[in-house]
């Protein structure tokens, strides 16, 4: 063969693996990581009608996923998927543990647990992530949840549920950290159990882009910086685990230290909206619209906005912005 027309062949090759479309290749399987705007539930229908809202998130508790020990019922899922895909949307995944755990798996399993009283005055049971019954049942649950949904072409971003107060986010608002020593929380034992849980749905959800929500553990940013650094250079995992914050607001006050943490990161970043854009004391100068830039300075590729904003079409002009920014800088992995 021709030595220039090889070496064309080869530069053409090059150019492809890291072409600007949605579709990255991770061992030939087509992967697709979403961009731009999502509505983060849709109560109100209309919320999914929206021109600039690209899909939506679905919760589900793993209670009622698993009501009973290796009994799966995905009706609620289904219900909500449906509605989803018959706007034409795609769906993002998000399990609820922690208190929304099934209550065999303390009476039956024997996990492990602490109890907490949190901002709401409220009593909690709370697995323990680093109890190994913890992550083998979630195993099986996430082994079943793929085998159902990993092949649809809908579903484009999975969340790690996670053994905190509401049960997806990475903290534990309103408690000590005093009484999270006292349960037993190390933060080897955190990092640890964490990375073990998103390795797990990473690994069953092969196709699929994942996150897992982070906020400071008892203070300390290099917990969740340990995290998703550790899980983004994984080699095994071909970059599909990244960050998400949902607790994005414009501010540089709260947190500001894992701020910094996530503007240096590589990987990719979700996030949703810490509010709606009538509470305007939750936005830097009162003004929701911080929220894009800041956005934009982190490097968010997908952004969840509460349907509050889709329903009442708010800031269709901003809304427009962000989903045309995303396309131009997301639509290939992140090196």
């Amino acid at each position: 063969m021709n030595k220039f027309f090889f070496f064309l062949i080869l530069v053409s090759i090059q150019s492809c693996s890291t072409s600007n479309n949605h579709i990255e290749l991770e061992n030939n399987t087509p992967i697709y990581k979403p961009t731009g705007l999502y509505t983060s539930s849709f109560g109100n229908e209309t919320a999914l009608a929206h021109p600039q809202a690209k899909g939506s998130l679905i919760r589900v508790t793993w209670k009622d996923l698993e009501p009973a020990k290796g009994l799966y019922d995905f009706t609620a899922l289904e219900e909500k998927i449906s509605i989803v895909k018959s706007y034409n949307k795609k769906w993002s995944l998000a399990i609820i543990a922690g208190n929304d755990s099934p209550e065999w798996l303390l009476t039956d399993i024997k996990a492990d647990f602490f109890e907490i009283v949190d901002i709401n005055n409220t009593l909690k049971k709370i697995p323990k992530i680093w109890d190994p019954k913890v992550n083998e049942r979630l195993d099986l649950l996430a082994r079943q949840l793929a085998e159902t949904y990993n092949n649809d072409i809908d579903l484009t971003l999975v969340y790690v549920p996670q053994m905190t107060v509401n049960g997806i986010e990475g903290h534990f608002n309103g408690v000590t950290s005093s009484e999270l020593i006292n349960a037993g929380l190390t933060a080897n034992r955190w990092v640890s159990s964490v990375k073990e849980t998103a390795k797990i749905f990473a690994n069953y959800f092969s196709n699929k882009a994942i996150a897992v929500e982070v906020h400071d553990i008892m203070g300390d940013t290099s917990i969740p910086n340990r995290i998703i650094n550790d899980l983004w250079n994984d080699y095994s995992l071909n970059k599909r685990v990244g960050a998400a914050i949902w607790w994005i607001s414009g501010k540089n006050s709260y947190q500001p230290n894992l701020i910094d943490a996530l503007t240096d990161f590589e990987g990719d970043i979700y996030a949703q909206a810490i509010g709606r854009s009538d509470q305007i004391e939750r936005f830097e100068n009162n003004d929701y619209r911080t929220l894009f830039s800041q956005s934009e300075t982190i490097g968010v590729r997908y952004l969840e906005l509460w349907e509050y904003e889709f329903v009442n079409n708010t800031f269709p002009t901003t809304f427009e912005s962000f989903n045309k920014y995303t396309d131009s800088n997301f639509n290939k992995l992140k090196k």
